[in-house]
């Protein structure tokens, strides 16, 4: 059986196989068998994750080509600072926020902390949710508005809320990301622990107009990428703030995933245990734990218990030549719905990575 050291090998052997395939655009999915790399020409919603990629294997390998390319990368996404999207935290904080750390770039610093700014101006006055945006980028869904929100904006929405807060000691950011992942207990948790993926608001209320999904099997459903995110988001809140009612959305919401699935990848949707598991799910939970891990939270055996497990839990699914396989991207549109998911290469790379390095870049 490999080492994580020997399975962050072949990651980083993967993420070089990928730059030589696509060249100036972006990967994003891949086709399980062949290997060969779907591109986008402006990165969609994942632009950041490639970038971390690149810098992740520049700095293992000491090769500074590659930290120059996620510079430029970085740059690249500049123009998105103006794009209505909840996905600008992920853009800008695996990209601008982990270079400043490696480097301490003070364009990349700037950057990063327009980023947050831009993402802190999003928040629903009335109720301080982060919604979705006008101008979300996913290609495989149709959906923007400032009042629809999702159960996984505690990941991407706040992410540079918990870096920015560090950063500055402002605590607008401490205070607007406590206010959403206040507002995402409050509706988005089931009392059996499974989430609600979409809900959208009245204009100037805390009215619910509807909860429904686009990505799971129906609207009482849970949406198992969606969950994962918020079990990640929930720890990382607990782990920032050290509030004991973020300990316990992430107790509720993992012991919901462990008691369907366990170690193992989930079903893309957990009303549908005998469709497609993904794997990107998985990883994005093992990132999180392996963060902690490194981190030395006290006080978090039962979540770090499942760290090795669910990284073995994968092996099954990471194919000799690096490619993590089995990622859901859209099942209800059949859209890369079994391939290696650039995303999820990225969340199983990051863990490994800390794990190996024995810290965390920010």
């Amino acid at each position: 059986m490999e080492t994580h050291s020997e399975l962050l090998r072949d990651l980083l052997v993967r993420v070089g196989e990928i730059r030589q395939q696509i060249g100036h655009d972006w990967p994003y999915h891949a086709d399980p068998t062949t290997g060969k790399m779907e591109t986008v020409d402006d990165g969609d919603w994942c632009g950041g994750h490639w970038v971390e990629c690149l810098r992740i294997k520049g700095e293992l390998e000491s090769d500074q080509a590659l930290v120059d390319e996620a510079f430029d990368r970085a740059e690249r996404l500049r123009p998105y600072l103006e794009r209505d999207d909840q996905f600008r935290g992920h853009r800008f904080y695996y990209s601008a926020a982990r270079l400043h750390a490696m480097t301490g770039s003070e364009s990349m610093r700037t950057l990063a902390l327009a980023g947050a700014w831009a993402m802190r101006s999003m928040a629903i006055p009335h109720n301080g949710a982060m919604p979705i945006g006008f101008q979300v980028q996913v290609k495989s869904t149709t959906l923007a508005s400032r009042r629809i929100v999702a159960v996984d904006n505690v990941h991407p929405n706040i992410r540079l809320d918990f870096w920015a807060w560090k950063e500055t000691g402002d605590d607008t950011f401490k205070l607007g990301a406590t206010r959403h992942l206040d507002l995402t207990i409050r509706d988005f948790l089931r009392p059996d622990g499974s989430t609600v993926e979409f809900i959208e608001y009245a204009s100037d209320t805390d009215e619910i107009l509807r909860e429904f999904t686009l990505l799971g099997i129906n609207d009482t459903s849970c949406w198992s990428r969606g969950h994962a995110w918020a079990i990640a988001g929930f720890l990382r809140g607990w782990h920032e703030f050290g509030e004991e009612r973020y300990f316990y959305a992430a107790k509720s919401t993992f012991d919901y995933w462990w008691d369907r699935c366990g170690s193992n990848p989930p079903p893309w949707d957990f009303d549908d245990p005998d469709g497609p598991v993904d794997t990107s799910a998985s990883a994005i939970v093992i990132e999180q734990l392996a963060r902690m891990k490194v981190l030395g939270i006290v006080d978090a055996d039962e979540f770090l218990d499942r760290l090795d497990p669910m990284i073995e839990g994968l092996r099954p699914h990471v194919l000799p030549t690096g490619r993590l396989v089995d990622g859901c991207f859209n099942q209800p549109k059949e859209f890369a719905n079994r391939s290696e998911l650039i995303w999820g290469t990225a969340y199983l790379l990051m863990a490994l990575y800390y794990l190996e390095r024995g810290s965390v870049p920010c």
